[in-house]
């Protein structure tokens, strides 16, 4: 049961270190958070610390941490969804700062912002649907002891 777990952990971890190294083998971090800046927005100050924890607590060999994962999958969703919501009004007023300059330079000004708001949706969803992976982990094993 504890080598499945750390297993599934394992890979996981596995998974998260490929896709750094698809991406580039040398990481300036200062380059990386500003480039994670520029393509998330303002919620990667929430999400960052949000991911960190969650890759903490799904480590952690505890069996009582199915709550703080689903706290911290459940606020990740609404962090990626603040996120949408910013990128979207930053949109809008990049629209109509814009619009006496044409229709084309005003969209061209909101793409930007739309772009945040969708890759910050999307972290929110890929932490939360990690945290809830290893609640599932967590709850079988639970599960499987019980029945012994």
């Amino acid at each position: 049961m504890l080598m499945q777990k750390w297993g599934a952990r394992l890979a996981g971890l596995i998974i998260g270190a490929s896709i750094i190294l698809i991406f580039r083998i040398n990481i300036n971090f200062k380059e990386f958070f500003v480039m994670t800046y520029n393509k998330v927005g303002i919620t990667i100050i929430a999400l960052l610390p949000l991911a960190i924890w969650a890759v903490y607590t799904a480590v952690q060999a505890e069996k009582h941490n199915d709550v703080t994962l689903s706290y911290i999958g459940t606020t990740a969703q609404r962090v990626g969804l603040l996120g949408t919501v910013i990128g979207i009004v930053a949109a809008t007023l990049a629209i109509g700062s814009k619009l006496n300059s044409g229709a084309a330079a005003a969209v061209t000004g909101a793409l930007p912002a739309v772009g945040q708001a969708m890759i910050s949706t999307a972290v929110g969803f890929v932490i939360a649907i990690t945290c809830d992976f290893f609640r599932y982990v967590n709850v079988r094993q639970a599960t499987q002891k019980q029945e012994k």
